[in-house]
């Protein structure tokens, strides 16, 4: 499937469409630092460390004709290597609170490989979300989790400090999420390397 595979089920078609995301993985040994944060946190279902990410754009169900068509743009994509580091917390969700997320640090890079993938799915016909990005990575499901807003409240409080990176990003990925009673199992279907600053060719895709 999808000349993109990197696992057997890749290497077959698919004919259902997949549930999609692009992002960048943080499941490897920065994961600790996440770690540490869920605990201090205490709420809510901790997300399993490996699916700790920071969603680039989600791209909801596509056939397997369109993800094919986004990897090729977005392995022409050229961007360099660069530091990540999060500060503070917040809740997800709007009035339904549904997570509890630290927040990324603002960084140019980040902001225009956010772009440039967004560009990508445009070209290729996949719709992007409206609303305002705000890059995170979840720490804690919060739905049906009971939680109170006093410990809620008092959870954002504790996370206000809180400091994780800088962290090397190298590359990105293309994930497939499939949804299982327990919770989301998430699978990286390609990675796309960021370039080192001794490489030449960065573009804006």
């Amino acid at each position: 499937m999808m000349g993109i595979a990197r696992r057997t089920l890749l290497c077959r078609p698919c004919s259902e469409p997949l549930r999609a995301f692009v992002a960048i993985d943080l499941s490897g040994p920065e994961a600790d630092a996440f770690l540490d944060l869920q605990e201090r946190m205490a709420v809510g279902r901790a997300v399993p460390v490996s699916n700790l990410h920071l969603t680039l754009a989600f791209l909801d169900e596509q056939p397997e004709a369109l993800l094919e068509a986004l990897h090729e743009e977005l392995e022409d994509l050229r961007y360099p290597a660069f530091d990540l580091a999060f500060k503070g917390v917040d809740l997800f969700g709007g009035v339904r609170t549904r997570a509890l997320a630290v927040l990324a640090e603002p960084d140019p890079v980040l902001r225009d490989l956010q772009s440039a993938v967004k560009r990508c799915l445009h070209r290729v016909g996949i719709a992007s979300a409206s609303r305002r990005w705000r890059p995170h990575v979840t720490l804690s499901r919060l739905k049906d989790s009971g939680q109170s807003p006093e410990r809620l409240q008092a959870a954002i409080s504790r996370g206000a400090t809180a400091q994780i990176g800088p962290l090397d990003v190298t590359q990105f990925s293309l994930f497939r999420s499939t949804l299982t009673p327990s919770g989301a199992v998430h699978e990286a279907l390609c990675d796309y390397p960021l370039l080192s600053f001794e490489n030449e060719g960065f573009e804006d895709g």
